[in-house]
This record gives structure tokens, sequence and C-alpha cells, in this order.
């Protein structure tokens, strides 16, 4: 077994796979849906990976990190075999693939095929998704992907990743000088309590509370009597410094009381720290306000 994950985007993280599982997941890459293979040592090293991209039977973009965005490189081959070569020789520690590719400093950042309009429109939209903090890279390239028409303006994935590598490394730097805790740290803190006290609490959940409200059932523990949470519309609105609100009811059937529900909800997040509107009619949401909203981002890929 090589110590390393190896990410895709087709599925979960694989741990310590073999050489010969390595190399199936690098053969199978182009095809909608498994573009990308990103490989990271184990014991985790900060900046330091290797990752192959792959648009159908194109060629194979390979990149490799040590350290910071001044020591990220790239290449270019089509032969998967010179792929499988380097990605095995960086998982084993041996320095054969430093020189396998013709390797050269990386720009990671430019869209010279976008309009400036278009560049600052998909930037607005990797920002507003980047400060939720829920969403991991892949997710926020995604969603500036969704974002444009593509018969009308479309925006590439390569152009994407390219507009939301920038702003992510951005976020990282600012991240360094944050306080250890902070506000979406207590928040977190007063969800964990409340799922420990029978309520089904979930932050970041689906896309708006008529969605949100359709589905919690389906997260439900045995003896959850009732349930809180706030939905990706709520994030963006605390990300955007709006404060949060948050959502709470009772499970009809655990004859539980709203209001005593959200009396519970409102007492965690006191007790954790944060500030709470609520009048204590179970009709309206609780809001937590004011709200610095600074989310860490999701580690990895």
């Amino acid at each position: 077994m090589l110590a390393i994950t190896a990410k895709t985007e087709s599925g979960p993280a694989v741990g310590r796979p073999t050489a010969d599982q390595l190399t199936a997941l690098l053969r199978r890459i182009g095809a909608e849906g498994d573009h990308f293979v990103v490989v990271e040592r184990l014991p985790d090293e900060d900046q330091a990976f290797v990752q192959t991209w792959r648009e159908g039977d194109g060629p194979f973009a390979v990149e490799y990190r040590d350290g910071g965005p001044d020591r990220h490189f790239t290449a270019e081959t089509a032969d998967a075999d010179e792929v499988i070569a380097v990605m095995l020789a960086w998982a084993r520690g041996a320095e054969s693939w430093r020189t396998a590719l013709d390797w050269r400093p990386a720009d990671l950042y430019s869209t010279p095929g976008l309009e400036p309009e278009t560049r600052e429109r998909a930037e607005e939209q990797a920002l507003e998704d980047i400060r939720s903090g829920f969403w991991t890279y892949e997710d926020v390239v995604q969603g500036v992907c969704d974002a444009f028409d593509p018969e009308e303006t479309p925006v590439t994935r390569d152009e994407a990743r390219r507009i939301v590598a920038g702003l992510w490394e951005q976020r990282l730097a600012e991240q360094a000088e944050w306080p250890e805790v902070t506000d979406a740290d207590r928040v977190e803190r007063a969800f964990t309590a409340l799922d420990a006290q029978g309520l089904t609490a979930r932050m970041h959940f689906t896309c708006c509370s008529n969605c949100a409200l359709g589905e919690i059932g389906a997260e439900r523990a045995g003896a959850d009597r009732g349930f809180v949470f706030f939905h990706y519309q709520d994030t963006a609105a605390a990300a955007g410094g709006h404060g949060l609100s948050v959502r709470y009811g009772a499970y009809e059937d655990s004859g539980a009381d709203r209001a005593e529900v959200g009396r519970t909800v409102a007492g965690a997040l006191t007790g954790a720290g944060l500030t709470v509107e609520w009048n204590g009619d179970p009709d309206t949401v609780i809001d937590v306000t004011p709200l610095d909203w600074r989310k860490r981002l999701p580690t990895g890929n």
C-alpha cells in the first residue's frame, strides 16, 4: 500500500491505495464527473500534492505543489503511462518524477479567453461560496460553472478553477490571522450541543426553508423531538454580514412544544457565546446578530 490518499471527482478519497488501485484511478479519468485525481501524502504535508486533470481522451494536465503558489508547477502529456509513473514515484518518495516531465511554473490564475465582465461576475459567485466556509474547492468551481448559461456565456471548468484558485489562496491567508475561535465555530458548537439534546441539528442544510422542512425528517434520530437548521441562503446572508437566521420546530408525533424547542435552541446559542434576537414566538425565527461569520475553509481539494 502507498502512504497517500487519492481523491477523485466521482467518489470518496481512497486511503492507502495499492499501486494497482492508483493506476486504475488514473487510467479511467476523463469522463463526465470523473476528471481528476489528487494525491496527498500520509501523514498530511501542508500544500504538498500532485494532481492530474483530463477532459475526455485529451491530454493529461499534471501539476505538483511543493509549498505555496510560487512552488506550483505544471506539465502536459498524452501518455497515461507517464502520468502513472510520475504519481507512483512521488507517492513512494522517489526522485525520478522530477525529471520525468517538462515541468514549468504554473500560470494558476489567468483566464485570457474570458471577457473582464464575465470574470468579475464569476469572482463574485466564487467569493460568495468561499465565504460560506462549507463548500469544498471543487464545489466552488462547480458553482461558478453553474452560474452561467453554457449556451450564452460559457465558463469552462478550467477557467473556473483558475478563478477560484487565487481567491481560495487569499482566503487561506486571511484565515491565518483569525482568532482561534470565531463566531462560526461558536455556531457549530451550539449545533453539536443541540444534536445531543434530542434535536436534529443541521447546518447549511439544503437550498431553502421549504426543501429543508421537507427533508429534515429523513435526518431524524429515533429519539429526536424536534429539529433546528439553517439553509444555504441563510449561510450566504450570514457570510454577507446580515446575521444568521436559525429555524426550528417540533416533530408532530413527538408531543414536543415548538416554543420549548425554540427556547432550547436560543439557550444553546447564547451558551456558546452568541447574541440572539427572539421574542419567544414559536412562529418566528431566531436571529443570531451581530455575527462576524468567519468559517474556515474545508481541508483538502
